[in-house]
């Protein structure tokens, strides 16, 4: 009889090619699984996730197949929390599925009140249906636990892999490396950087586009901008174009009004690049890797992504004073020699799988039937079960 481990299939929405923070997580995972000598497989699953159709639906309910021994699914909830009924069959038969939470389907912004209840109560019967959740940081857990009462979220944070530390530009050059949507924020930028055209800067929004009408948006806002040359949309970047921005890079702007961790802030780090991040969001722990002793060891500032004033101050005393950009930049190379690695990452998701309990003896659930999916999808299934003891979860978006 064979003594090769399992398969791990990490089920996950298929983007299409465009680079976002959840589908490099996904992919980062499975190499590190891999190079653990863990077999796994990327297995991605067509569909306008979170609104697919019955189509993506049954495509979602094969990929997550039959149990076998040892086999187990992580699920990328962009498509798992949007259906609770696929997830619950799945778990009903044996196949341990743990959903993976990149960002609470409620939390991105533009959604309608209704549209963001619906959500709201998916993921929650998703969540308590799942064998396990996993999700990026510590701030993640407690966002899940303020929303539907998950006392027992499993963390996985990203890692990240070292590169050559960053030369910068003269004049500094700024980046934000995000996809293009109202939830990044990158028209704050705009607002904060107007009143410092006379300083030296310039600044690069990298990053695929979101809603058409978000870039429209963007790009008029960009055009009106007092000197509209000194910023630059350079679309999506990835591999050696990816390398050259950081190689030119002084400093990572990531105002993100909800961020679970914010990959790219330690992507930074690991260039030797500070960066200012939104205050109340999980990118404040990318950013300081765990509690910081003392303001001078943080490599950056966490400032309220709602106040374009702030920002504009922190980032004319950090234009205007090199002693500020030196201190930051001397705690983001004391950061780069401890992040972690991918390989640190994929251990602990392991040690969540391997650690498998019972998945209908969760505690801490009560009966509830499941939200209606919506026209041209799977009819809901019966009960399943939804964090106590508040069965209404919120439907707010994490504080900024």
């Amino acid at each position: 009889m064979s003594t090769e481990p399992a398969v791990l299939d990490v089920v996950v929405p298929d983007a299409g090619g465009r680079p976002t923070g959840g589908s490099l997580y996904d992919r980062r995972l499975v190499e590190a699984l891999r190079a653990l000598g863990r077999p796994a497989r990327l297995v991605p699953v067509a569909g306008d996730w979170p609104a697919a159709d019955g189509a993506a639906r049954a495509r979602l309910r094969a990929a997550l197949g039959e149990p076998s021994p040892g086999r187990a699914v992580v699920l990328d909830g962009l498509a798992g929390c949007a259906a609770p009924d696929v997830v619950d069959d799945a778990v009903r038969r044996g196949v341990p599925v743990h959903l993976l939470v990149h960002l609470p389907l409620p939390a991105e912004t533009g959604l309608e009140p209704v549209a963001a209840a619906q959500l709201a109560r998916a993921e929650a019967a998703a969540l308590a249906a799942a064998t396990g959740v996993l999700t990026t940081s510590a701030w993640a857990a407690r966002d899940l636990s303020r929303r539907y009462g998950t006392a027992d979220a499993a963390v996985a944070e990203p890692g990240a892999s070292r590169g050559p530390v960053a030369a910068g530009s003269a004049p500094p050059r700024l980046v934000c490396v995000a996809s293009l949507t109202r939830r990044k924020n990158q028209t704050l930028l705009l607002e904060a950087l107007a009143p410092l055209t006379g300083l030296a800067w310039t600044l690069e929004l990298a990053g695929p586009e979101g809603s058409s009408a978000h870039g429209r948006r963007l790009r008029a806002a960009v055009r009106d901008f007092p000197e509209p040359a000194r910023v630059r949309l350079r679309g999506p970047l990835e591999g050696p174009a990816l390398a050259r921005l950081w190689t030119g890079a002084d400093l990572l702007l990531l105002p993100s009004t909800a961020e679970t961790y914010g990959m790219v802030v330690t992507e930074a780090l690991a260039h030797g690049v500070p960066a200012l991040v939104g205050a109340g969001t999980g990118a404040v722990e990318a950013l300081d890797g765990g509690p910081c002793r003392a303001a001078v060891c943080r490599p950056g500032a966490a400032l309220d992504p709602t106040d374009p004033a702030a920002w504009t101050e922190v980032l004319r005393d950090w234009l205007t004073g090199p002693g500020l950009r030196a201190q930051w930049r001397s705690a983001a190379l004391a950061r780069r020699e401890h992040l972690r690695t991918w390989a640190d990452t994929a251990r602990d998701v392991l040690a969540v799988i391997d650690a498998c309990p019972d998945p209908r003896t969760r505690p801490g659930t009560l009966p509830i039937t499941f939200p209606s999916a919506g026209p041209g999808t799977d009819p809901a299934p019966g009960p399943t079960r939804l964090p106590s003891p508040d069965p209404t979860p919120e439907t707010r978006r994490p504080s900024p």
